[in-house]
């Protein structure tokens, strides 16, 4: 199931090549919830490293991720928990004015049409 969060890149952290096949590399997005802000990290994995390319910190993004969980063996036997939240999808928050065609047209909504 996914999940959005929308918030302002608060950091960036450099790519981690974990395993010999396995990359990933987290950023933090700080969320307004109500009175306070969370610092809240996700982790992309594999190709999906790259979606953080092009934003810098302050930038406004909506993210699209889902839940993973795991359990692992602590070393006294009692069991670890996990959470990991996966981005699958970053989104400036607001478009850019140089994406409408008609931002600096003299565009007249009202004229009528001559047919």
């Amino acid at each position: 199931m996914p999940y959005e969060a929308v918030g302002t890149l608060y950091k960036v952290f450099p790519e981690q090549q974990v395993t010999e096949r396995f990359r990933k590399r987290e950023f933090v997005l700080s969320i307004q919830d109500g009175m306070y802000v969370q610092q809240v990290k996700f982790t992309l994995k594999q190709d999906r490293c790259l979606l953080i390319e092009g934003y810098t910190v302050g930038s406004e993004l909506k993210v699209t991720f889902s839940l993973s969980g795991r359990e692992v063996q602590g070393r006294d036997g009692e069991p670890i928990y996990f959470t990991s939240l996966d981005v699958w999808k970053i989104e400036p928050l607001s478009a850019s004015p140089a994406s409408d065609p008609f931002a600096d047209s003299d565009f007249d909504s009202n004229d009528e049409v001559p047919f």
